[in-house]
Protein backbone atom coordinates (compact mmCIF):
# COMPACT_ATOMS: atom_id res chain seq x y z
CA UNK A 1 0.00 0.00 0.00
CA UNK A 2 1.20 3.48 -0.85
CA UNK A 3 1.73 6.13 1.82
CA UNK A 4 1.38 9.72 0.64
CA UNK A 5 3.00 12.50 2.64
CA UNK A 6 0.74 15.30 1.42
CA UNK A 7 1.27 19.07 1.35
CA UNK A 8 4.85 19.36 2.58
CA UNK A 9 7.43 22.08 2.30
CA UNK A 10 10.25 19.99 0.87
CA UNK A 11 13.95 20.34 1.68
CA UNK A 12 15.24 17.47 -0.44
CA UNK A 13 18.97 17.46 0.45
CA UNK A 14 20.07 18.98 -2.86
CA UNK A 15 17.86 21.88 -3.95
CA UNK A 16 16.31 24.96 -2.33
CA UNK A 17 12.98 24.56 -0.55
CA UNK A 18 10.00 23.52 -2.67
CA UNK A 19 6.47 24.29 -1.51
CA UNK A 20 3.34 22.15 -1.72
CA UNK A 21 4.97 18.82 -2.57
CA UNK A 22 3.60 15.35 -1.87
CA UNK A 23 6.00 12.43 -1.47
CA UNK A 24 4.70 8.98 -2.31
CA UNK A 25 6.25 5.98 -0.57
CA UNK A 26 5.65 2.32 -1.33
CA UNK A 27 7.17 -0.38 0.86
CA UNK A 28 10.38 1.32 1.98
CA UNK A 29 11.21 3.54 -1.00
CA UNK A 30 10.17 6.82 -2.55
CA UNK A 31 8.33 6.16 -5.81
CA UNK A 32 7.15 9.64 -6.79
CA UNK A 33 7.08 13.35 -5.95
CA UNK A 34 3.96 15.13 -7.17
CA UNK A 35 1.92 18.25 -6.68
CA UNK A 36 -0.71 17.98 -4.00
CA UNK A 37 -3.55 18.38 -6.50
CA UNK A 38 -3.43 14.90 -8.07
CA UNK A 39 -2.83 12.15 -5.54
CA UNK A 40 -3.11 8.38 -5.99
CA UNK A 41 -5.01 6.05 -3.69
CA UNK A 42 -3.28 5.23 -0.44
CA UNK A 43 -2.71 6.10 3.20
CA UNK A 44 -2.59 9.90 3.20
CA UNK A 45 -0.64 11.77 5.88
CA UNK A 46 -1.34 15.48 5.72
CA UNK A 47 1.91 17.31 6.52
CA UNK A 48 -0.06 20.58 6.82
CA UNK A 49 2.72 22.66 5.36
CA UNK A 50 5.34 21.32 7.77
CA UNK A 51 8.89 20.70 6.60
CA UNK A 52 9.98 17.38 5.13
CA UNK A 53 13.71 16.70 4.78
CA UNK A 54 16.01 13.66 4.52
CA UNK A 55 17.01 11.87 7.69
CA UNK A 56 20.31 13.06 9.10
CA UNK A 57 23.41 10.91 8.61
CA UNK A 58 25.93 10.97 11.47
CA UNK A 59 29.29 9.74 10.19
CA UNK A 60 31.09 9.38 13.52
CA UNK A 61 29.58 7.98 16.71
CA UNK A 62 30.55 5.59 19.45
CA UNK A 63 27.55 3.73 20.78
CA UNK A 64 28.93 2.82 24.20
CA UNK A 65 28.44 6.12 26.09
CA UNK A 66 26.02 8.84 27.08
CA UNK A 67 28.11 12.00 26.92
CA UNK A 68 28.49 12.31 30.67
CA UNK A 69 32.05 13.41 31.55
CA UNK A 70 33.96 11.00 33.76
CA UNK A 71 37.46 10.51 35.09
CA UNK A 72 37.19 6.93 33.77
CA UNK A 73 37.77 8.24 30.24
CA UNK A 74 41.24 9.41 31.23
CA UNK A 75 42.51 5.91 32.02
CA UNK A 76 43.84 4.48 35.26
CA UNK A 77 42.81 1.62 37.53
CA UNK A 78 39.12 2.54 37.64
CA UNK A 79 38.93 2.39 33.84
CA UNK A 80 40.55 -1.05 33.84
CA UNK A 81 38.09 -2.22 36.48
CA UNK A 82 35.13 -1.07 34.35
CA UNK A 83 36.58 -2.75 31.26
CA UNK A 84 37.10 -5.99 33.19
CA UNK A 85 33.46 -5.94 34.28
CA UNK A 86 32.28 -5.16 30.72
CA UNK A 87 33.84 -8.43 29.51
CA UNK A 88 31.76 -10.51 31.94
CA UNK A 89 28.35 -11.94 31.08
CA UNK A 90 26.64 -9.42 33.38
CA UNK A 91 28.77 -6.57 32.03
CA UNK A 92 27.98 -7.40 28.42
CA UNK A 93 24.28 -7.47 29.27
CA UNK A 94 24.55 -3.95 30.70
CA UNK A 95 26.60 -2.76 27.71
CA UNK A 96 24.19 -4.22 25.15
CA UNK A 97 21.23 -2.64 26.94
CA UNK A 98 22.98 0.74 26.86
CA UNK A 99 23.66 0.40 23.14
CA UNK A 100 20.03 -0.45 22.43
CA UNK A 101 18.80 2.56 24.41
CA UNK A 102 21.32 4.81 22.66
CA UNK A 103 20.28 3.54 19.22
CA UNK A 104 16.65 4.38 19.91
CA UNK A 105 17.61 7.91 20.99
CA UNK A 106 19.75 8.36 17.89
CA UNK A 107 16.83 7.49 15.62
CA UNK A 108 14.28 9.50 17.58
CA UNK A 109 16.54 12.57 17.32
CA UNK A 110 16.30 12.49 13.52
CA UNK A 111 19.36 10.43 12.58
CA UNK A 112 18.24 7.64 10.25
CA UNK A 113 21.78 6.46 9.38
CA UNK A 114 24.86 6.40 11.61
CA UNK A 115 28.39 5.10 11.32
CA UNK A 116 29.95 3.59 14.43
CA UNK A 117 33.65 4.45 14.59
CA UNK A 118 34.89 1.97 17.15
CA UNK A 119 32.99 0.07 19.84
CA UNK A 120 33.74 -2.63 22.40
CA UNK A 121 33.73 -6.39 21.79
CA UNK A 122 31.82 -6.29 18.47
CA UNK A 123 28.67 -5.17 20.31
CA UNK A 124 27.92 -2.74 17.49
CA UNK A 125 27.63 -5.66 15.04
CA UNK A 126 25.10 -7.39 17.26
CA UNK A 127 23.10 -4.17 17.56
CA UNK A 128 23.20 -3.54 13.80
CA UNK A 129 21.91 -7.04 13.14
CA UNK A 130 19.16 -6.72 15.76
CA UNK A 131 18.00 -3.44 14.22
CA UNK A 132 18.02 -4.93 10.73
CA UNK A 133 15.97 -7.92 11.89
CA UNK A 134 13.47 -5.80 13.82
CA UNK A 135 14.57 -6.95 17.28
CA UNK A 136 15.75 -3.44 18.18
CA UNK A 137 14.87 0.12 17.15
CA UNK A 138 17.53 2.40 15.77
CA UNK A 139 19.07 3.97 12.69
CA UNK A 140 20.61 2.05 9.84
CA UNK A 141 24.07 1.32 11.24
CA UNK A 142 27.38 0.92 9.47
CA UNK A 143 29.78 -0.52 12.03
CA UNK A 144 33.51 -0.89 12.56
CA UNK A 145 33.77 -3.25 15.50
CA UNK A 146 36.89 -2.43 17.53
CA UNK A 147 39.36 0.10 16.17
CA UNK A 148 42.85 -1.02 15.17
CA UNK A 149 45.82 0.71 16.77
CA UNK A 150 49.48 0.29 17.73
CA UNK A 151 51.10 0.03 21.18
CA UNK A 152 50.44 3.26 23.16
CA UNK A 153 48.16 4.40 20.32
CA UNK A 154 44.66 5.80 20.68
CA UNK A 155 42.34 3.10 22.02
CA UNK A 156 45.16 0.74 23.02
CA UNK A 157 43.82 -1.40 25.84
CA UNK A 158 40.27 -0.04 25.57
CA UNK A 159 38.10 0.01 22.43
CA UNK A 160 40.88 -1.03 20.02
CA UNK A 161 42.89 -4.13 19.15
CA UNK A 162 46.63 -3.63 18.88
CA UNK A 163 49.35 -4.73 16.48
CA UNK A 164 53.06 -3.92 16.66
CA UNK A 165 54.10 -4.63 13.05
CA UNK A 166 52.55 -3.85 9.65
CA UNK A 167 52.04 -7.57 9.16
CA UNK A 168 50.11 -7.83 12.42
CA UNK A 169 48.03 -4.79 11.49
CA UNK A 170 47.11 -6.49 8.23
CA UNK A 171 46.11 -9.65 10.11
CA UNK A 172 44.00 -7.61 12.53
CA UNK A 173 42.15 -6.03 9.60
CA UNK A 174 41.34 -9.52 8.31
CA UNK A 175 40.26 -10.65 11.78
CA UNK A 176 37.98 -7.65 12.34
CA UNK A 177 36.58 -7.97 8.82
CA UNK A 178 35.75 -11.64 9.44
CA UNK A 179 33.13 -10.54 11.98
CA UNK A 180 31.11 -8.82 9.26
CA UNK A 181 31.97 -5.16 9.82
CA UNK A 182 31.03 -2.49 7.29
CA UNK A 183 34.31 -0.57 7.44
CA UNK A 184 37.67 -0.57 9.22
CA UNK A 185 38.67 2.01 11.82
CA UNK A 186 42.35 2.71 12.54
CA UNK A 187 44.07 5.21 14.84
CA UNK A 188 46.95 7.03 13.17
CA UNK A 189 47.40 9.58 15.93
CA UNK A 190 46.71 9.85 19.62
CA UNK A 191 43.93 11.98 21.03
CA UNK A 192 43.43 14.85 23.42
CA UNK A 193 43.02 12.69 26.50
CA UNK A 194 46.06 10.50 25.85
CA UNK A 195 48.43 13.31 24.82
CA UNK A 196 51.64 13.57 26.86
CA UNK A 197 52.69 17.15 26.08
CA UNK A 198 50.96 20.50 26.06
CA UNK A 199 50.82 21.77 22.49
CA UNK A 200 51.17 18.30 20.96
CA UNK A 201 47.71 16.75 20.60
CA UNK A 202 47.35 14.09 17.99
CA UNK A 203 50.82 12.63 18.49
CA UNK A 204 51.74 10.45 15.51
CA UNK A 205 51.49 6.78 16.50
CA UNK A 206 50.99 4.86 13.26
CA UNK A 207 53.54 5.49 10.52
CA UNK A 208 52.93 4.97 6.80
CA UNK A 209 53.94 1.27 6.66
CA UNK A 210 51.38 0.47 9.38
CA UNK A 211 48.57 2.65 8.02
CA UNK A 212 49.21 1.53 4.45
CA UNK A 213 49.10 -2.13 5.49
CA UNK A 214 45.67 -1.50 7.04
CA UNK A 215 44.36 0.40 4.03
CA UNK A 216 45.71 -2.00 1.42
CA UNK A 217 44.25 -5.01 3.21
CA UNK A 218 40.89 -3.36 3.85
CA UNK A 219 40.60 -2.16 0.27
CA UNK A 220 41.39 -5.64 -1.02
CA UNK A 221 38.45 -6.83 1.10
CA UNK A 222 36.19 -4.12 -0.31
CA UNK A 223 36.07 -2.09 2.91
CA UNK A 224 36.58 1.63 3.44
CA UNK A 225 39.00 2.84 6.12
CA UNK A 226 38.33 5.61 8.64
CA UNK A 227 41.19 6.94 10.73
CA UNK A 228 41.34 8.84 14.01
CA UNK A 229 43.69 11.66 12.96
CA UNK A 230 44.26 14.88 14.91
CA UNK A 231 47.48 16.46 13.66
CA UNK A 232 48.94 17.76 10.38
CA UNK A 233 51.58 15.01 10.43
CA UNK A 234 48.87 12.41 10.92
CA UNK A 235 46.86 13.84 8.02
CA UNK A 236 49.86 13.45 5.72
CA UNK A 237 50.32 9.81 6.80
CA UNK A 238 46.60 9.18 6.22
CA UNK A 239 46.70 10.65 2.71
CA UNK A 240 49.87 8.79 1.73
CA UNK A 241 48.21 5.58 2.95
CA UNK A 242 44.92 6.44 1.14
CA UNK A 243 42.65 6.51 4.18
CA UNK A 244 39.10 7.01 2.90
CA UNK A 245 37.79 9.23 5.70
CA UNK A 246 40.10 11.22 7.93
CA UNK A 247 38.17 11.55 11.18
CA UNK A 248 38.43 14.85 13.07
CA UNK A 249 41.20 16.20 10.82
CA UNK A 250 43.70 19.00 11.18
CA UNK A 251 45.59 21.55 9.10
CA UNK A 252 45.91 20.68 5.42
CA UNK A 253 46.91 22.62 2.34
CA UNK A 254 48.39 22.54 -1.14
CA UNK A 255 49.50 19.20 -2.52
CA UNK A 256 47.93 17.26 0.34
CA UNK A 257 44.49 18.59 -0.63
CA UNK A 258 44.98 17.63 -4.26
CA UNK A 259 46.21 14.16 -3.30
CA UNK A 260 43.17 13.66 -1.04
CA UNK A 261 40.84 14.72 -3.86
CA UNK A 262 42.64 12.46 -6.32
CA UNK A 263 41.56 9.28 -4.53
CA UNK A 264 38.18 10.74 -3.41
CA UNK A 265 39.06 10.91 0.29
CA UNK A 266 37.30 13.14 2.80
CA UNK A 267 37.51 14.79 6.20
CA UNK A 268 34.80 14.00 8.75
CA UNK A 269 34.65 17.07 10.95
CA UNK A 270 33.65 16.52 14.61
CA UNK A 271 33.35 19.84 16.40
CA UNK A 272 30.85 18.62 19.00
CA UNK A 273 33.43 17.29 21.50
CA UNK A 274 36.32 19.62 20.70
CA UNK A 275 34.45 22.83 21.45
CA UNK A 276 33.07 22.06 24.93
CA UNK A 277 36.32 20.39 25.94
CA UNK A 278 38.18 23.53 24.90
CA UNK A 279 35.78 26.11 26.32
CA UNK A 280 33.91 24.70 29.32
CA UNK A 281 35.17 24.79 32.89
CA UNK A 282 37.52 21.83 33.53
CA UNK A 283 35.52 21.14 36.67
CA UNK A 284 32.68 20.18 34.34
CA UNK A 285 34.66 18.31 31.69
CA UNK A 286 36.96 16.46 34.14
CA UNK A 287 39.98 17.47 32.03
CA UNK A 288 43.38 18.64 33.22
CA UNK A 289 44.83 21.96 31.96
CA UNK A 290 46.98 20.23 29.32
CA UNK A 291 43.90 18.57 27.80
CA UNK A 292 42.03 21.87 27.71
CA UNK A 293 44.96 23.58 25.98
CA UNK A 294 45.26 20.76 23.46
CA UNK A 295 41.51 20.72 22.82
CA UNK A 296 41.74 24.33 21.65
CA UNK A 297 44.49 23.36 19.20
CA UNK A 298 42.50 20.40 17.87
CA UNK A 299 39.36 22.50 17.43
CA UNK A 300 41.07 25.39 15.67
CA UNK A 301 43.10 23.13 13.37
CA UNK A 302 40.06 20.99 12.53
CA UNK A 303 38.02 24.03 11.57
CA UNK A 304 40.80 25.68 9.58
CA UNK A 305 41.63 22.45 7.75
CA UNK A 306 37.97 21.75 6.93
CA UNK A 307 37.41 25.28 5.63
CA UNK A 308 40.49 24.99 3.44
CA UNK A 309 39.22 21.72 1.98
CA UNK A 310 35.81 23.22 1.23
CA UNK A 311 37.46 26.21 -0.40
CA UNK A 312 39.27 23.86 -2.79
CA UNK A 313 36.28 21.67 -3.57
CA UNK A 314 37.26 18.68 -1.42
CA UNK A 315 34.80 16.60 0.59
CA UNK A 316 34.01 17.45 4.20
CA UNK A 317 31.38 15.52 6.17
CA UNK A 318 29.99 15.78 9.66
CA UNK A 319 29.89 13.52 12.71
CA UNK A 320 29.53 14.14 16.41
CA UNK A 321 31.91 11.66 18.11
CA UNK A 322 29.02 10.79 20.42
CA UNK A 323 30.04 9.27 23.77
CA UNK A 324 32.76 11.89 24.27
CA UNK A 325 32.18 14.28 27.20
CA UNK A 326 29.21 16.56 26.52
CA UNK A 327 28.34 14.76 23.28
CA UNK A 328 25.06 12.90 23.70
CA UNK A 329 23.59 10.42 21.24
CA UNK A 330 20.65 12.74 20.46
CA UNK A 331 22.30 16.10 19.67
CA UNK A 332 23.46 15.68 16.08
CA UNK A 333 21.71 18.93 15.22
CA UNK A 334 24.36 20.80 17.23
CA UNK A 335 27.07 19.66 14.82
CA UNK A 336 24.95 21.10 12.00
CA UNK A 337 24.78 24.41 13.88
CA UNK A 338 28.55 24.38 14.34
CA UNK A 339 29.01 23.71 10.62
CA UNK A 340 26.96 26.79 9.81
CA UNK A 341 28.80 28.95 12.32
CA UNK A 342 32.41 27.80 12.09
CA UNK A 343 32.63 26.33 8.58
CA UNK A 344 30.70 29.35 7.28
CA UNK A 345 27.98 27.32 5.58
CA UNK A 346 24.48 28.60 4.98
CA UNK A 347 21.76 26.73 6.84
CA UNK A 348 20.85 24.96 3.59
CA UNK A 349 24.48 23.97 2.94
CA UNK A 350 24.80 22.62 6.48
CA UNK A 351 21.60 20.56 6.10
CA UNK A 352 22.72 19.25 2.72
CA UNK A 353 26.03 18.24 4.31
CA UNK A 354 24.47 16.21 7.14
CA UNK A 355 22.31 14.48 4.52
CA UNK A 356 23.44 14.19 0.89
CA UNK A 357 27.12 15.12 1.30
CA UNK A 358 27.54 12.60 4.09
CA UNK A 359 25.85 9.95 1.94
CA UNK A 360 28.30 10.69 -0.89
CA UNK A 361 31.30 10.30 1.43
CA UNK A 362 30.32 6.75 2.41
CA UNK A 363 29.23 5.90 -1.15
CA UNK A 364 25.58 5.44 -0.21
CA UNK A 365 24.21 8.40 -2.18
CA UNK A 366 22.35 6.07 -4.55
CA UNK A 367 20.29 4.85 -1.55
CA UNK A 368 19.99 7.67 1.01
CA UNK A 369 20.80 11.33 1.63
CA UNK A 370 18.06 13.01 -0.39
CA UNK A 371 14.35 12.76 -1.06
CA UNK A 372 14.41 11.41 -4.60
CA UNK A 373 12.59 8.70 -6.52
CA UNK A 374 14.20 5.30 -5.98
CA UNK A 375 15.84 6.09 -2.64
CA UNK A 376 14.91 4.74 0.75
CA UNK A 377 12.19 6.72 2.51
CA UNK A 378 14.43 8.09 5.26
CA UNK A 379 12.77 11.40 6.14
CA UNK A 380 12.05 13.84 8.96
CA UNK A 381 8.90 15.90 9.35
CA UNK A 382 9.73 19.11 11.21
CA UNK A 383 7.20 21.46 12.78
CA UNK A 384 9.24 24.55 11.90
CA UNK A 385 11.58 25.63 9.12
CA UNK A 386 15.22 24.63 9.79
CA UNK A 387 16.38 27.02 7.08
CA UNK A 388 15.27 29.86 9.35
CA UNK A 389 16.82 28.39 12.49
CA UNK A 390 18.82 25.17 12.75
CA UNK A 391 17.48 24.67 16.28
CA UNK A 392 14.28 23.63 14.50
CA UNK A 393 16.03 20.37 13.57
CA UNK A 394 15.13 19.13 17.03
CA UNK A 395 11.45 20.12 16.67
CA UNK A 396 10.37 16.82 15.16
CA UNK A 397 6.80 15.80 14.38
CA UNK A 398 7.84 12.37 13.13
CA UNK A 399 10.76 10.29 11.92
CA UNK A 400 10.41 8.01 8.89
CA UNK A 401 13.05 5.31 8.46
CA UNK A 402 12.80 3.17 5.34
CA UNK A 403 9.09 3.91 5.19
CA UNK A 404 8.35 3.07 8.83
CA UNK A 405 6.81 5.98 10.72
CA UNK A 406 7.81 6.86 14.29
CA UNK A 407 5.61 9.43 16.04
CA UNK A 408 6.23 8.64 19.70
CA UNK A 409 9.77 10.00 19.70
CA UNK A 410 10.19 11.59 23.10
CA UNK A 411 13.79 11.52 24.37
CA UNK A 412 14.80 11.77 28.00
CA UNK A 413 17.58 14.35 27.87
CA UNK A 414 20.39 15.14 30.28
CA UNK A 415 19.34 18.59 31.43
CA UNK A 416 22.76 19.47 32.86
CA UNK A 417 24.44 18.82 29.50
CA UNK A 418 21.65 20.67 27.67
CA UNK A 419 22.04 23.70 29.91
CA UNK A 420 25.83 23.88 29.62
CA UNK A 421 25.80 23.49 25.82
CA UNK A 422 23.11 26.15 25.48
CA UNK A 423 25.09 28.57 27.63
CA UNK A 424 28.27 27.75 25.70
CA UNK A 425 26.67 28.46 22.33
CA UNK A 426 25.51 31.88 23.54
CA UNK A 427 29.14 32.86 24.20
CA UNK A 428 30.48 31.88 20.79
Amino acid sequence: MKTIFKNANLIDGINPLKENVSVIVEDNKIIDLVSTDNLPEGNVIDCQGKYLMPGMINLHIHLFGTGMPSKILGGGSLQQLVLKFAKTKAGLKVLNAMLEANAKNILYSGVTTARSAGDFFYTDIKLRDNINSGKAVGPTLYVSGPAITVPTGHGDGTFAVTGDTPEKISELVKEVASHGVDQIKICITGGVMDAKKEGEPGELKMTVPFAKAACDTAHELGLMVASHTESPEGVRVAIESKVDTIEHGSLIEGEDIENLKAYDGAFVCTMSPALPLAKLDPELTKLNPMCVFNSNIVFNNMVEGSKNLLKHGAKVGLGTDASCPFVTQYNTYIEVKYASKFLEMSNLEAINTITMKNAEIIHKDNEIGSIEVGKYADMLLLNSNPLDDLDNLKDLAMVIKRGEIYKDIAIKKNQKIEEELSNLYKTL
